[in-house]
C-alpha cells in the first residue's frame, strides 16, 4: 500500500504488504483495538485508511498548520490530532470534528488520551502539559519540562502517562 494524504496504492507480496508513505507524512498510528485502521498525518490533513480493504475511510481536514501528532482513544472510536495552534478530536463513526481546543500560545506538539479517564486528553506543549477535559471543555496547565514536550505515552495497565522533552528528560505522571 502506498499512500499520501490523498493517494493509496497497495503492493502485496508473498509474505505480507509493503507500506510506503509518500508526501512527507509526519505521524502514523494504528487503531488500538482492531488494528486494521491506520491514521496518517501529512501536512494539515489526517487520513484514516482501512488496511484490510485498501480504502481511505476519512480525510480529516480543518487544521490551519501542520499536524505534529495523532493519537487514538483506548477503544479506537476517537482520534485526536495536534498542530501547534490547536487540537481536534474526531469521531471515527462520522469523520466529524467533535471537540476543538485552541492553543492560546502554548505551541502544542503531542497528545495522548488519558488511560483511566476517557474524556481527558493530555497535550504536550512548550514546557507544560495541558489536561483537557473534553466533556466540560475545561483545561488545566501543569508545568512539566524545561523544553518542548515532543512525545507522550500512556499505559492502560498502570494508568500512568510518560512525557519526553527536548530538555533530555522523561517524566512519569500518575
Amino acid at each position: 500500500m502506498i499512500f499520501s494524504a490523498h493517494v493509496m496504492i497497495t503492493m502485496r507480496f508473498a509474505y505480507g504488504i509493503l507500506v510506503n508513505i509518500l508526501g512527507g507524512s509526519t505521524q502514523v498510528r494504528f487503531q488500538p483495538r482492531s488494528g486494521h485502521l491506520l491514521a496518517a498525518a501529512s501536512g494539515n490533513v489526517v487520513s484514516v485508511f482501512d488496511v484490510e480493504t485498501d480504502r481511505q475511510m476519512h480525510s480529516l481536514q480543518g487544521h490551519s498548520a501542520e499536524v505534529h501528532c495523532v493519537c487514538w482513544d483506548t477503544n479506537g472510536d476517537y482520534l485526536a490530532s495536534v498542530s501547534q495552534e490547536s487540537v481536534k478530536v474526531w469521531s471515527l463513526a462520522s469523520g466529524d470534528c467533535i471537540h476543538e481546543l485552541n492553543s492560546s500560545g502554548n505551541m502544542f506538539q503531542s497528545c495522548v488520551f488519558h488511560p483511566s479517564y476517557s474524556n481527558l486528553l493530555v497535550i504536550g506543549g512548550y514546557q507544560s502539559l495541558e489536561l483537557w477535559n473534553m466533556a466540560e471543555n475545561k483545561c488545566m496547565t501543569i508545568p512539566a519540562h524545561e523544553g518542548v514536550i515532543s512525545a507522550l505515552a500512556q499505559s492502560p495497565v498502570t494508568g500512568m502517562v510518560a512525557s519526553a522533552s527536548h530538555d533530555k528528560s522523561v517524566k512519569i505522571w500518575k
